[in-house]
């Protein structure tokens, strides 16, 4: 008997020891964020965040000389742990080996350490000089079918249906280089190449990220991201990165169990409270604090995590993944997605990271501000409200907007000039960069009604006034498209079989044709003009239907005239004002067209077409 009551606790005993034991097993780590990092380099103590289970208060060791580890917590649960290190002059490049013990067992994890990419030739910025092509990577041109239909994913590219990817990727884009270079744009800004979640209406545009160290297997690979930089470099174009801070897509693992308690704002309300896009909010001196709010802590469009930039753990992470993509890349800018809806201290500290690092990469920020008042409270130069976000470029919403309402919905041509009159509230508005239509909005084109007299003033207008320039993949080639994701189209030609290829000549057709040959002759113009670029802008004429304006550098004058009031009558344009001889002879842009003088102070073209571009060499 007593044997018997024995031998059932001997294994009541054993099963709990199995149990306690199962509960207490040894740590282990799944995944080291960021994977490597540069000695030397300006960001020195690093941030690695594990994954992994059984972290909870561990220690971590490694046997390599010059790195200093502190370890500063992790999740209750175990599931993350936050390592810092510090790394001496003396660390050795390398892989080394860390030792994390915990309490019933221990295990090891690798991090490597690089010297920094030779920076002769990348980290370049961009500024007035530069036309960045927007690329949509799953809709420009498919070079490695390949990828189109991942294994991990179980959902293959389809074509036929407008949400889900169709297989445009990083090496057709790096095949099409050489069209670009022919268009003549001096850069490409792709949209995001992080890998995104796998859902039924699959977030082919980039922007729903799942992991912020991996690239998305359906574009390609890291290595053919270096791969297209480098051959872009090599022909002279720049490479500007979409890059998100604000959020991540809704399947990211954090948003099940995130790092920290504070990770996300609003994590614990259900529904999450939805971003309203009130940015005159942020600039206002005097609104209320909780009007703040929803545009700061609110999640875009409702289910995209809203990250809280307040929480240390998650300004180290973001600060780092920033400076990861640039040094591995050797990528020229970036376009900072959603800008706004982060508040500014973060900024100041984000840029002035990079600023150490990247003195001449560009960052430019998508501010969707109504006014250039409230727009140019987010430009850096100049602290307001006891911030400077150091902020170098913004894309220039509103002269956009003035650019499609003017163009393409035929409102008065003097709203550009009331938009422009404005810059004095800018440091540098130069810098700003103005585009005729993106990936949010409906082609520009289809705006028009099809008019395409409409689209290519619009075109010359955004080429030639006082700013930087997008230009969105497909405009050349005259491509409609409505709302999102209509205007998304896939570029005709960028998969094999398509019945057009609009990259050949023999492709451009009627429209097609006039709109590439006029954006590329405007865009040759422009790389040979110094005065389009660096020039400054006095404005002549500005009317209902008509609108003229000089570009002026050392070297030369620029005329342009854009007019919609048809040929019947001349255009005089008085310049008595400015340091014009007369006599002085102006060179027509297109072949065919005379020149005109200046003549008794005055500029005089007869029978004008609706757009006329003149230069004339400045006196020595």
């Amino acid at each position: 008997m007593f044997h018997r009551r024995l031998t059932r606790v001997s294994a009541t005993l054993l099963a709990a020891c199995i149990l306690a034991a199962a509960a207490l097993a040894a740590p282990k780590v799944e995944k080291v964020e960021p994977p490597n990092w540069w000695t030397p380099h300006t960001w020195n103590t690093v941030q690695l965040l594990l994954t992994g289970a059984e972290l909870q208060n561990a220690k971590v060791s490694t046997g390599s000389r010059g790195l200093r580890i502190d370890v500063r917590g992790g999740s209750p649960d175990g599931r993350y742990l936050f390592v810092y290190l510090t790394i001496a002059g003396n660390a050795q490049p390398g892989t080394h080996r860390f030792r994390i013990q915990g309490a019933t067992g221990e295990a090891q994890f690798d991090f490597r350490l690089d010297r920094p990419l030779d920076p002769r030739g990348r980290y370049q910025g961009f500024g007035p000089d530069d036309v960045i092509y927007l690329i949509m990577p799953d809709r420009f041109a498919n070079g490695d079918p390949s990828n189109d239909s991942p294994p991990e994913f179980n959902r293959p590219a389809d074509r036929s249906s407008p949400r889900a990817y169709h297989g445009g990727d990083l090496r057709g884009i790096r095949d099409r280089l050489p069209y670009l270079k022919d268009l003549g744009v001096t850069g490409i800004w792709m949209t995001p190449v992080y890998k995104n979640s796998n859902t039924a209406a699959s977030p082919y545009h980039g922007y729903h990220t799942v992991d912020f160290y991996a690239l998305e297997p359906r574009l390609g690979t890291m290595q053919e991201f270096k791969e297209l930089v480098d051959t872009a470099h090599a022909l002279g174009i720049k490479v500007v990165q979409d890059q998100v801070a604000n959020h991540c897509g809704p399947q990211h693992p954090w948003v099940a169990n995130p790092p920290t308690r504070t990770w996300f704002n609003y994590i614990d309300r259900t529904p999450r409270p939805r971003n309203n896009f009130d940015i005159p909010a942020l600039s206002d001196p005097y609104a209320r604090p909780k009007r703040r709010d929803l545009p700061l802590r609110g999640w875009f469009a409702g289910n995209l995590p809203d990250f809280n930039q307040d929480d240390p753990l998650v300004t180290d992470y973001l600060i780092q993944n920033a400076l990861w993509w640039i040094g591995m890349t050797g990528i020229d800018g970036i376009r900072q997605d959603t800008y706004p809806y982060v508040d500014r201290p973060f900024w100041e500290k984000w840029q002035a990271a990079i600023d150490r690092q990247f003195p001449s990469l560009t960052v430019v920020g998508e501010i969707t501000a109504p006014t250039p008042a409230v727009l140019s409270f987010f430009e850096g130069g100049i602290r307001r409200a006891g911030v400077d976000t150091r902020l170098p470029s913004m894309l220039d919403f509103p002269l956009a907007s003035a650019v499609r309402a003017v163009f393409a919905q035929g409102q008065p041509m003097t709203r550009l000039a009331e938009v422009l009159a404005q810059d004095s509230l800018y440091q540098h508005p130069e810098k700003l960069v103005l585009f005729p239509g993106n990936h949010d909005q409906p082609r520009f084109l289809t705006i028009a009604k099809g008019d395409l007299s409409k689209h290519l003033l619009a075109h010359a207008f955004v080429l030639t006034t006082r700013r930087a320039v997008h230009l969105y993949y497909g405009d050349e080639v005259a491509m409609q498209g409505a709302n999102d994701p209509d205007n998304r189209r896939d570029f005709p030609g960028g998969w094999p079989g398509d019945p057009v290829n609009a990259f050949l000549p023999q492709g451009r057709t009627g429209d097609a044709a006039t709109a590439f040959d006029t954006v590329r002759a405007l865009l040759h113009f422009r790389q040979q003009h110094p005065a389009l670029r660096q020039g400054g802008l006095t404005q002549l004429l500005v009317s209902q239907d008509q609108y003229a304006y000089l570009r002026s550098s050392a070297e030369e004058h620029v005329l342009i005239v854009l007019n919609r009031a048809g040929a019947d009558k001349p255009i005089e344009i008085e310049v008595d004002d400015l340091p014009l001889a007369d006599g002085l002879r102006f060179q027509p842009l297109r072949s065919g067209r005379p020149g005109v003088s200046v003549s008794g102070g005055k500029i005089v073209i007869p029978n004008p077409e609706p757009i006329e571009i003149y230069w004339a060499q400045r006196s020595r």
